[in-house]
């Protein structure tokens, strides 16, 4: 009986440490460390914005298809002076240009005018001629609101005109009185347009002036009007 008694408990206990070795272990929470989520860096592009230039020089030479002056009244008929001209008349100049805006050009610029000659009236009476070299202020705005390599533009100029070389009136070429010529205001106003490097304008201006004769110094208004067809090409800087 005793035997007996001994192998049960041996059999249990056997049972006991086979059932203890088939239980899993069980993992500490604490332990369990976790694993970080990765890290999205997000990337901003910046817009490439082109720089303006900061301005130009503009070399410009034009042509005037139209012009007259003030009509220049003497004592006598044959005196007065035609207001149409005649012949070559045409200008040199060279601009500077700081760029402002897309759209806006200011800028100063000289040039020199060659005007037109006075047509002789039925008595043969011409002169009172005259060039100007003016000194003005200029603008430029333009017109570039499409994506088109033509651009147009309006412009003005606004300055003073240093006016010299006047010349004689001449009485049918077999007389003749000496002038001289005061300076005065200018401006001209027009548009034009811009092909790459390459600028063409259209513009009406005027020299304003006074002429004096040598034989009883008397001044009178001898203001040059005209319209200037005008070619340049600009060098930006």
């Amino acid at each position: 009986m005793k035997k007996t008694l001994l192998a049960c408990s041996i059999l249990a206990l056997a049972t006991v440490a086979q059932a203890k070795e088939m239980v899993p272990a069980v993992t500490n929470s604490k332990e369990v460390v976790a694993t970080p989520a990765p890290v999205v860096e997000e990337v901003v592009v910046a817009p490439v914005v082109t720089p303006l230039p900061w301005g130009y020089v503009n070399l410009r030479a034009g042509w005037d298809f139209w012009g007259k002056y003030d009509s220049f009244k003497g004592d006598v008929d044959f005196e007065k002076l035609e207001k149409d001209a005649k012949n070559f008349g045409g200008e040199i100049g060279v601009e500077l240009y700081k760029t402002i805006t897309p759209q806006i050009d200011l800028g100063l610029g000289v040039s020199y005018q060659k005007h037109m000659d006075r047509k002789d009236n039925t008595y043969g009476t011409s002169g009172a001629e005259y060039q100007s070299v003016p000194i003005y202020l200029t603008a430029k705005y333009k017109l570039n609101y499409w994506d088109y390599p033509v651009v147009p533009y309006l412009k003005a100029n606004f300055g003073y005109s240093f006016n010299f070389d006047s010349k004689d009136i001449s009485y049918n070429d077999r007389a003749s009185i000496g002038t001289s010529v005061d300076d005065g205001m200018y401006w001209a106003a027009g548009i034009g347009f811009d092909y790459n490097n390459f600028n063409v304008d259209v513009l009406y201006g005027i020299n304003y002036a006074e002429t004096k004769n040598d034989y009883d110094h008397r001044k009178v208004d001898n203001n040059y009007q005209r319209v200037t067809l005008s070619v340049g090409y600009k060098f930006d800087i």
